[in-house]
């Protein structure tokens, strides 16, 4: 069986926190985001789409363009 001093489990904590430290930088590296043109093209298309209600059919919907 090995044995551990108390200077070993220290060592051990500070690289644990160490670890700890990078692994909650590189989640924030990797974050994603929509391209701005990608937003825009949503957006356009929200500003197009029109939803009327009918008395035949429950809705309609329609592309203003």
């Amino acid at each position: 069986m090995q044995k551990f001093t108390h200077s070993d489990l220290l060592e051990i904590t500070e690289q644990e926190h160490e670890l700890k430290v990078l692994l909650n930088q590189k989640k924030e590296d990797k974050m994603y985001s929509p391209k701005k043109e990608t937003i825009s093209n949503i957006l356009n298309y929200s500003k197009a789409l029109s939803i009327r209600k009918s008395e035949n059919l429950e809705y309609i919907e329609m592309i203003l363009n």
